[in-house]
């Protein structure tokens, strides 16, 4: 095993324990919760892996952590991971092609992920189905999840940030 190999495997390694312990915090009952509303941690994390690693780790992690924000939500199975994905794949292509990796525009990528995923699951999960009364539910529910949700995207890119420079090595640091 080379000395990057290990580096690589050693900084991804602990991206996953990162995103994990997002999930985990993300789903224990109670941990961060206002007035019954809890972030979506997962989300952000995963993007701000697709900015600092590139579209396919970022989508590779936003599809596998997406299972596992499909195990514990309401949604149909399926719906998470797959956004995720396009989402995180998105977001790497878009600080590779379009942005600069500034922290004002990942958390700009990550306010506009976690609106869109909110407005897709509140249109096939109630609009759909034909439920009334529903634009109290998005008010009060839907809509202080997503600034909630932004809101942590600041610490999940300090954190990235930091982690990709210490894991990089010196000859490809500009």
């Amino acid at each position: 095993m080379t000395k990057l190999f290990r580096r690589r495997l050693l900084k991804f390694l602990t991206y996953a324990m990162i995103v994990f312990c997002a999930y985990i915090i993300q789903t224990t009952p109670g941990l961060f919760d206002f007035f019954g509303i809890q972030p979506i941690l997962v989300l952000p994390a995963c993007i701000c892996i697709a900015v600092y690693e590139g579209e396919f780790a970022g989508g590779l992690f936003g599809f596998f952590f997406g299972l596992f924000c499909d195990s514990t939500s309401e949604t149909i199975f399926g719906f998470n991971s797959l956004l995720f994905l396009v989402f995180c794949v998105f977001a790497g292509l878009a600080t590779i092609y379009l942005f600069r990796r500034s922290t004002m525009n990942i958390m700009l990528l990550c306010l506009g992920a976690i609106f869109l995923r909110s407005a897709l699951e509140y249109f096939f999960g109630f609009i759909l189905f034909g439920y009334e009364n529903l634009v109290p539910f998005f008010y009060t529910r839907l809509g202080p999840q997503v600034v909630l949700t932004s809101l942590f995207s600041f610490p999940f890119c300090l954190l990235f940030r930091w982690l990709h420079g210490k894991f990089e090595p010196e000859t490809t640091k500009v």
